[in-house]
């Protein structure tokens, strides 16, 4: 990579004002040519790591250069300052069913009559975990009248298949829900004494996947639909050929506080974020990252872009000088500042929203038209600033959030299950993965029992709409 110096003329350099601007080129160019080290040094450990990979020597050791500060000691300071309190997370028990305790009919000294001073009740937990194979015995019979035959009738949930709906619906609890590999599962129900092989295990999945369509289908279009606004991020997945080739994908998530869809497409890019949505979709307000799936090719109308993933852009700069590190330090403190203002702007009653807008809007204009004489930061801030419009557009909808934190916490389900079993192998597994996750999630987000949930809609006795009732 070509480096070019600064055009600086020594004979031209009379007055303060010329010097200060001199040395600041000068300084832009040796901080060019530091990142550009970095970035050679980067290739060049990669370059050996591949060549001892190749070569098959083991890794290094990794060791952390530096002690983290622990939860315990992060909430004591926050608790100092009293942001944080320690609250109650237990919720309340259900209960199945009461057992009356056996009493004691006689006193000690003889006497049988008892008077009640306080009823008492304790509450055991537990589950019910045991095999339940069953032989249907049947018979084939025939009319000695006319000849037809008939067959026993067998119960609607065990037509067509070997395992009761308990093993299928519990198959797709612990893989998506639970996140256990099938090798564990298939330990797991042969413990119970259910003999199954893995590869009923993986069909099993793939028939329940069947069942979920409707589901999922009702989720992308009503659950869409019915939403006050969306969010989408995407996260790289793998898929396995028949001709033993790797196929690179993404699993793509649009997601809300109460909705979750997953879609898996061969890129991640505006078309896709549109077919997705559908028509529905695409009018309401997306919330994403900066990127090409935000740009003029997305058909939403409304957009907002994720403050995070903007600042996250000033925090990835590698200033070399002390004043460049004055002034990267100085620009962060201001846009935390603005991002904690933004962050409660829409808490705020309909009469002091004005002021906090008028207030927003003119601390923004003041940080992106600022010059520090630091090249890249004066570049970065003049890009945010070309972005007003889409990082600006929550103050037109206060609801909208200012991140993207959502999709990346229901895409991080996905990521466990791609480290601990790998990329899928068909079309269908794609489509299992996608339909489990989104129906599991959203009933998670709704604060439905996911067991009950995946029993009722594989079962039939739940309605689809089960997971849209709460949306809006």
């Amino acid at each position: 990579m070509p480096l070019s110096l600064p055009d600086i003329d020594p004979e031209k350099i009379f007055t303060l004002d010329s010097a200060k601007e001199a040395i600041h080129l000068l300084m832009n160019s040796f901080e060019n040519l530091v990142r550009l080290f970095v970035k050679l040094e980067e290739e060049n450990a990669r370059l050996k790591a591949e060549v001892a990979r190749l070569k098959g020597h083991p890794k290094k050791p990794q060791f952390a250069s530096k002690k983290q500060p622990t939860t315990n000691s992060v909430r004591k300071l926050l608790k100092e300052k009293g942001i944080w309190s320690k609250t109650s997370k237990k919720e309340k028990i259900a209960i199945d069913r009461e057992e009356q305790l056996a009493e004691v009919a006689e006193c000690v000294c003889g006497i049988h009559e008892f008077r009640t001073l306080r009823r008492t009740q304790r509450i055991v937990q537990g589950l019910v975990l045991k095999r339940d194979n069953v032989v249907y015995q049947g018979r084939k019979k025939q009319c000695i009248s006319c000849g037809r035959t008939y067959k026993s009738i067998e119960p609607k949930e065990i037509q067509g298949t070997t395992f009761n709906s308990s093993v299928r619906i519990l198959i797709s609890y612990l893989k998506f829900a639970a996140r256990v590999t099938e090798p564990l599962l298939y330990r797991m129900i042969n413990g119970f004494g259910v003999l199954i092989s893995a590869g009923q295990i993986t069909n099993i999945a793939l028939a329940n996947s069947s069942k979920l369509k409707p589901a999922y289908r009702e989720l992308r279009t009503t659950g869409i639909a019915k939403s006050r606004y969306t969010q989408t991020d995407a996260t790289g997945a793998k898929r396995k050929l028949k001709n033993g080739k790797i196929r690179n994908q993404y699993v793509q998530a649009v997601s809300n506080r109460l909705l979750s869809v997953f879609t898996i497409t061969r890129k991640y890019t505006a078309e896709t974020v549109n077919q997705v949505l559908g028509r529905q979709g695409r009018k309401k307000p997306l919330v994403s990252d900066d990127g090409s799936q935000n740009g003029d090719s997305c058909k939403c109308k409304v957009k907002q872009l994720c403050w995070v993933h903007e600042i996250m852009h000033y925090q990835k700069l590698f200033p070399f000088f002390t004043g460049q590190k004055y002034w990267q330090k100085k620009i962060l403190s201001q846009w935390r500042r603005f991002y904690h203002l933004a962050k409660h702007y829409g808490e705020a009653p309909p009469g002091k929203q004005q002021e906090q807008r008028r207030q927003l809007e003119e601390l923004f204009v003041t940080i992106t038209s600022r010059e520090t004489g630091y090249g890249l930061l004066d570049k970065q801030l003049r890009t945010t600033g070309k972005k007003k419009e889409r990082l600006l557009t929550f103050l037109d909808h206060p609801y909208l959030p200012i991140h993207n934190n959502q999709c990346e916490l229901d895409l991080r389900s996905f990521v466990i299950i791609r480290r601990i079993s790998g990329g899928t192998k068909s079309i269908a597994g794609n489509n299992s993965i996608a339909r489990h996750l989104s129906v599991i999630q959203t009933a998670q987000k709704q604060g439905l029992d996911i067991y009950q949930t995946l029993d009722g809609l594989l079962t039939g006795k739940l309605s689809p709409a089960v997971l849209t009732a709460n949306i809006s």
